[in-house]
């Protein structure tokens, strides 16, 4: 076990949140949401950056739930643990404020009742986004970039005052091996039709945007970098909105002139890796008094 204001203050100096100005985000938040919201939310969140303790909810935490998104059903499989033992006290750590259906492209913010179920039960919520895409060496870019095999590499692709993006050296390995590869890391079972784009040419210096990091600005960067070959997490938006058809619309242009083979995973499966690995081990190693545990989605594609 250990206080909730020494591990909260070991998280902010660790990932450098105060760094990190994501408050004009709210501007996404529903109509009214913000008022209800403001009930819930730890001293300073709301007028800070959007990263760091959100929910202030237990002074003591003897277990940290490493999660992607705060879906729905990953909140009631977390809740229903902490309730079965006691809920002596817990922090959730999440790499996003709120949850994503990459079906759909929407978003959706944690609901009031959930909100009141966490404060009951002594569970309190840690926002880690772009701090997290960008830290020097727990990186959800990095620890893609780790698993693949990646030498010599460097960072790319400016992101909230950050670099989010890991290129580095495959040494010739052929597509399919290498696209094979990307599915097994990511615990998927195969690779999506529509999400890889093989433009003939062997693997040989690849760059690594996970999540959403398929923009047009990020695959320009990696081509002009000598990239033969950029992963992430999703590049093709399959949402019906405006924003997803606009979307792809810009990507149908730029992929004319663009000599790239593009692989997407999922949004949630390849910003996993940071959580599941290399976090969950950091904390193991040096804040052996809790218990931390990562709570896998059931369809990396919802």
């Amino acid at each position: 076990m250990i206080s909730q204001a020494e591990l909260v203050e070991r998280l902010n100096k660790l990932f450098n949140v105060a760094d990190f100005d994501e408050s004009g985000d709210r501007r996404y938040f529903p109509a009214g949401y913000e008022s209800m919201i403001e009930r819930y939310l730890a001293e300073g969140f709301l007028s800070g950056t959007l990263n760091g303790l959100m929910l202030d909810n237990t002074a003591q935490v003897e277990r940290v739930y490493l999660i992607v998104f705060p879906a729905t059903q990953v909140l009631d499989r977390i809740i229903a643990k902490e309730v079965e033992r006691g809920a002596p006290g817990a922090l959730i750590f999440s790499h996003h404020l709120a949850d994503y259906q990459e079906s759909s492209g929407t978003y959706t913010y944690i609901a009031e009742a959930h909100l009141q179920e966490l404060r009951e039960h002594h569970i309190s919520l840690y926002i880690c986004h772009a701090p997290l895409d960008c830290h020097p060496h727990l990186s959800t870019s990095g620890a893609l970039a780790n698993a693949l095999k990646l030498k010599e590499q460097a960072r790319f692709a400016a992101y909230y005052g950050g670099l989010s993006g890991v290129y580095g050296n495959a040494n010739g390995v052929s597509f399919h091996d290498f696209a094979k590869r990307v599915a097994e890391i990511c615990g998927l079972p195969a690779l999506r039709y529509h999400a890889v784009r093989h433009n003939g040419r062997p693997i040989n210096k690849v760059a690594v945007v996970a999540g959403m990091g398929g923009t047009p600005d990020n695959l320009r960067e990696a081509a002009q970098l000598g990239c033969d070959t950029f992963v992430t997490g999703e590049w093709w938006l399959l949402g019906q909105g405006e924003f997803q058809a606009q979307s792809r619309e810009r990507m149908r242009e730029l992929l004319r002139e663009l000599d790239l083979n593009i692989i997407g995973s999922s949004h949630y499966a390849s910003e996993s890796l940071v959580l599941r690995d290399a976090l969950q081990q950091w904390l193991q190693e040096n804040i052996p008094s809790i218990d931390p545990i990562f709570m896998p989605e059931t369809d990396a594609w919802r």
